[in-house]
């Protein structure tokens, strides 16, 4: 048995994250950019959105308000219903281009799902009784005269700075009568205008990026307040979470009869024999103390036989030293009964009480069903903390077969992991090995 806790990350990986958690989670690492360069990339990319948006909306407006004002025009033929629907199609590829252009420069919003066209007339009109197109459409409207005005300013503020620097090199092509507003207020003279321009240029140069993240912010302030509809994804929310607790509702209640038919099986079979061979050999104790001693050691082994699988079944409640003293002794002690020889490595993690117990009951599982069916000559047993997850993974060299499905020894996990958030991935090809990977969120 080999067994290794540690508070340091692994040097060694047991598992090719990139093949289990989301690519999001999991990034290499990248040499960070020094502010001054991080700084004129997020101007870059807050310029380019501002004049993304106008290029979108100016086409988006004109379109919109045409078919808008046909299809009212003809609403009352049945023609203009259906160049409505066109005007909030318009509307909608608007709201998408941007979010994509703000997510760009960094401004994250959720995405809007509108209904699909059912068959029929009514079918292909549902889209007029989605509250959320037409919020769409308003925000077109909305959005071009706002992206009119941050066009102007964006790119008034981003040339005016290089052009207000080199103002001493071209302003010598400028006609001699050419008065600036240093003339107007007093200053006469070639060296004041310039020292103004170059000055005003400076300001404008180093402002840029305040003004054009400022310009970026507003357009989002209106794109959420116009194109986020929290109520679809809060109620997905609560959905998910209805069902993840029902998941969980319906793991404990498979437990606890599995747990009440394996204990009726097993553990209280062996103690009614226990009892009756106690009680032949108190009667036997006076006349036959040779076939009395017999009995009692048969007693005796039937209590051990009892006590065995009653740790057996323990595996699948939590233990006492898991309160006490945490996930990485409950795996260690739990590694330490099985008959295979096993590795753990075990991080100290954050989890919640019931995302603990869930992550004990996993690791519990998977052993359990590795001694019985596997065949393995080794095992490990992983326990890290990646990004926002906790990462479990359970491995061995048996003849693999494993699997999650309804019907098999791993099922149940799936729904117990659904209750706290988790997932689980088995890889288990035939002739092994066995790869039993669970994510869990941190607390």
């Amino acid at each position: 048995m080999t067994i290794t806790e540690r508070d340091e990350p692994a040097t060694t990986d047991v598992l090719d994250l990139y093949d289990v958690l989301p690519q999001a989670v999991v990034q290499p690492e990248k040499a960070e950019d020094d502010p001054v360069t991080a700084m004129i990339k997020a101007a870059g990319r807050n310029f380019g959105a501002l004049i993304g948006l106008f290029a979108v909306f100016l086409p988006a407006f004109i379109i919109c308000t045409t078919l808008f004002s046909a299809g009212v025009g003809m609403a009352v033929i049945g023609v203009g219903l259906f160049i409505l629907i066109g005007a909030l199609v318009v509307a909608g590829w608007a709201a998408r281009m941007t979010r994509s252009l703000l997510g760009y420069a960094g401004v994250e919003l959720p995405a809007t799902v509108y209904p699909a066209a059912g068959p029929g007339v009514r079918g292909k009109l549902r889209r007029l009784g989605h509250a959320q197109s037409w919020r769409d459409l308003l925000h077109v409207l909305v959005a071009f005269v706002l992206s009119t005005v941050t066009f102007s300013l964006a790119v008034t503020w981003v040339v005016s700075g290089p052009g207000g620097l080199t103002y001493w090199f071209w302003s010598r092509w400028l006609p001699e009568n050419n008065q600036g507003l240093p003339y107007l207020l007093g200053f006469p003279g070639r060296f004041a205008d310039v020292t103004f321009n170059s000055i005003l240029g400076a300001l404008m140069l180093i402002t840029a990026p305040l003004v054009l993240r400022g310009l970026v912010h507003l357009h989002g302030a209106v794109a959420h307040a116009l194109l986020v509809d929290e109520t679809p994804a809060l109620r997905q929310r609560v959905s998910a979470l209805t069902e993840s607790r029902t998941a969980a509702g319906e793991a404990e209640a498979q437990t606890l009869r599995r747990l009440e038919r394996d204990l009726h099986d097993g553990p209280q079979q062996r103690l009614v024999r226990l009892g009756m061979d106690i009680s032949a050999a108190q009667r036997r104790m006076g006349d036959d103390p040779t076939q009395a001693r017999a009995l009692l050691d048969e007693a005796f082994q039937q209590s051990q036989d009892a006590l065995a699988e009653i740790r057996t079944l323990s595996r699948g409640i939590a233990p006492p030293i898991l309160a006490e003293q945490g996930l990485p002794a409950a795996i260690t002690a739990l590694a330490a009964r099985g008959s295979v020889p096993t590795s753990v490595d075990v991080e100290p993690v954050q989890l919640s009480d019931a995302a603990q117990n869930a992550a004990y009951f996993v690791v519990a599982e998977a052993l359990a069903n590795m001694e019985k069916h596997s065949g393995a000559r080794r095992a490990s047993v992983e326990v890290r903390e990646v990004g926002a997850l906790v990462l479990i993974n359970v491995s061995d060299d048996g003849l693999g077969g494993a699997s999650a499905a309804k019907g098999h020894g791993l099922a149940g996990l799936i729904d117990r992991l659904r209750g706290v958030d988790g997932t689980l991935t088995v890889s288990s090809p035939q002739g092994g090995p066995t790869q039993l990977t669970a994510t869990l969120p941190r607390s």
